[in-house]
């Protein structure tokens, strides 16, 4: 029995999941947009000084 040899060449050739590439892309927008909203009083409180 030959046993088979993984390449990297197979990962590349599997089918991209898209249900959960959208699904990262907008929980990672999400978070960005939570810590950008959280710092931006901070930010505005201190150039008012």
């Amino acid at each position: 029995m030959a046993k088979k040899k993984k390449t990297f060449s197979s990962f590349v050739n599997n089918p991209v999941d898209f249900t959960l590439v959208i699904t990262i892309l907008l929980l990672l927008s999400i978070g960005l947009v939570m810590v950008l909203s959280a710092s931006s009083p901070s930010a505005l409180a201190e150039d008012r000084k």
